[in-house]
This record gives C-alpha cells, sequence and structure tokens, in this order.
C-alpha cells in the first residue's frame, strides 16, 4: 500500500488502477474517468463510505450528492 495517496480511499486492489499496483499514483485512474465520462470512486467514498453506486457518470455522482445530504 506504499503507492497510495494519503487521500485516497480505493480499496479495489484488483483494479489495475489502484495505486497499489503501479508507481503512478492515482493519474491512471482519473484519466480514465475523465476519458470514460465518469468520476473516481473515491469522491462517492467522500460522500459516504458506506453506498456503492450502480454508475459513476457526472449525473450519477450529482445525484448521489443529493441524496446523502
Amino acid at each position: 500500500m506504499k503507492n497510495l495517496s494519503k487521500f485516497c480511499t480505493c480499496k479495489d486492489a484488483k483494479c489495475p488502477l489502484n495505486p497499489v499496483n503501479h508507481e503512478k499514483g492515482c493519474s491512471p485512474c482519473v484519466a480514465k474517468c475523465l476519458k470514460d465520462g465518469e468520476i473516481p470512486n473515491c469522491f462517492f467514498k467522500a460522500v459516504n463510505d458506506q453506498d456503492k453506486p450502480d454508475n459513476y457518470t457526472y449525473k450519477d455522482f450529482a445525484d448521489f450528492v443529493m441524496n446523502n445530504q
């Protein structure tokens, strides 16, 4: 876990983009999300660490925030 950023909340070590699997930090995950029009999982976890969203689009994030106020 030495490659995790201090603020990284991702626990999916099976994901090849997880910082525990390479030396590039969060950049590969963020780049993939930007390319796909998604929000990284860590943003959802910052709002509510207990619930897992069905999808990671910008709209899904907005709905997730509104439903967790």
